[in-house]
């Protein structure tokens, strides 16, 4: 699919319907609103959790955050995610693909019982080291990032956008996400979707204790790479797309 097929694709986009229940921003999360090249940086976006290594271009965050968000907005208006979680991963990897991630044909795979953590966000760093091998200073970054995800107050905003867009009742869907700089003019992005079920309700999703509730996780590992150049064309229409709804779906940028 060429650059112009891809714009096409993404003005055609209807998101006529999707719902608004905006997430306020303490003041003080205006500090870190900007993303910075020199800092390793997180952010939410939906269901999603990005973190950016020092390094990747501020337009380059911003473009995958926003990308990410386009993908979050398309699969909710098509697919169940409480209902049919998988469905709700086929249709987001959709949006992505047909944006220009290049995402390889991977498998979910069950982790219920491998292992030896028991909460949801040890198992998903034993899991991004399993699968995709990141360097100690990369995985040392999701690691912060998750463990000041669990440290939150349920109130705080990042985790109460998140709660609200991964945690259905008895089951719950999120994505981990690392970008990184890679060869030549590309960027690539360590994506983790995660999908577990249980038998009662899931609360505070990170710190769930899997194993205890008997529920199944399931995870669905990729190294996704994408043309920078690609990436920044398309950059302005994907803003355009989302702009009504970005205090709904994104949180603060937070210096990790």
């Amino acid at each position: 699919m060429s650059n112009s097929d891809r714009l096409e694709y993404i003005r055609a986009i209807d998101l006529s319907g999707t719902p608004r229940q905006i997430t306020e921003q303490p003041p003080e999360a205006d500090a870190g609103e900007v993303f910075d090249q020199a800092k390793n940086q997180a952010q939410i976006v939906g269901s999603g959790i990005f973190s950016f290594v020092k390094g990747v271009d501020s337009n380059i965050r911003e473009a995958i955050s926003d990308s990410a968000m386009l993908a979050q907005l398309v699969a909710n208006k098509k697919a169940n995610a409480a209902k049919k979680p998988l469905e709700w991963f086929s249709e987001y990897a959709r949006v992505l693909q047909n944006v220009g991630w290049t995402l390889q044909d991977s498998q979910w795979t069950d982790y219920s019982t491998s292992g030896k953590a028991a909460e949801v966000g040890a198992k998903v760093i034993e899991i991004v080291t399993a699968a995709l091998s990141p360097a100690a200073g990369a995985l040392s970054i999701i690691t912060s990032v998750v463990d000041v995800l669990t440290a939150m107050q349920p109130s705080s905003p990042w985790l109460t956008l998140f709660s609200r867009e991964s945690q259905f009742a008895r089951v719950a869907k999120f994505q981990i996400g690392l970008v990184e700089n890679g060869p030549e003019d590309d960027v690539f992005v360590s994506l983790v979707g995660c999908v577990i079920e249980a038998k009662s309700d899931i609360t505070q999703v990170l710190v769930f204790k899997f194993r205890q509730a008997n529920a199944t996780f399931k995870a669905n590992s990729n190294k996704v790479s994408i043309n920078r150049t690609s990436l920044t064309e398309l950059g302005p229409a994907i803003r355009t797309k989302i702009r009504a709804y970005q205090a709904d779906y994104l949180s603060s940028i937070a210096d990790i």
